[in-house]
């Protein structure tokens, strides 16, 4: 991981949601950037944690946040029996 995925990743390691806003403060030191390179540095994190045992979930309007892969899998399948 380059050292803003690796603090971006730490940052999601240390709360349990990480919004847009904080994430904006550990890559660039301000809030007062364009989101889409938060998407961008997500997805680069994604692809190197992908089939380790944690999943990068994105909430909403509102961030991101860690979760154990095993749970994940287990909620995406009771929501699909549910629907």
């Amino acid at each position: 991981m380059t050292p803003k995925e690796r603090d971006l990743f730490l940052a999601l390691l240390s709360n349990d949601t990480v919004t847009k806003e904080m994430a904006m403060l550990v890559l660039y030191g301000t809030e007062d950037r364009p989101d889409h390179g938060v998407a961008m540095f997500m997805s680069r994190i994604r692809s190197k944690t992908e089939g380790h045992s944690v999943v990068i979930e994105t909430i909403n309007r509102t961030g991101y946040r860690l979760v154990d892969r095993l749970v994940w899998t287990k909620t995406l399948k009771l929501d699909a029996v549910e629907h």
